[in-house]
């Protein structure tokens, strides 16, 4: 795989964390106060954020992706 097709993937990646259906428990409950709670709070856009860092792992040394 070459590092464009890589860097297409982490864009995509990227892409859906941001986009508006993705709603991370972290900023949902950050926005409703900081309420007491047992749900899970935890950050949802760090498990996206670990796939883009393997991706980024594999593209070469000279791509804009190795070094963003």
């Amino acid at each position: 795989m070459n590092d464009k097709v890589l860097e297409e993937i982490i864009n995509d990646i990227r892409e859906l964390r941001d986009a508006d259906f993705h709603v991370c428990p972290y900023d949902a409950w950050q926005e409703a106060g900081e309420p007491e709670t047992t749900e899970n709070t935890e950050c949802s856009c760090e498990k996206f954020d670990l796939v883009i860092d393997k991706l980024r792992s594999l593209v070469s040394k000279d791509s804009i992706e190795h070094m963003g």
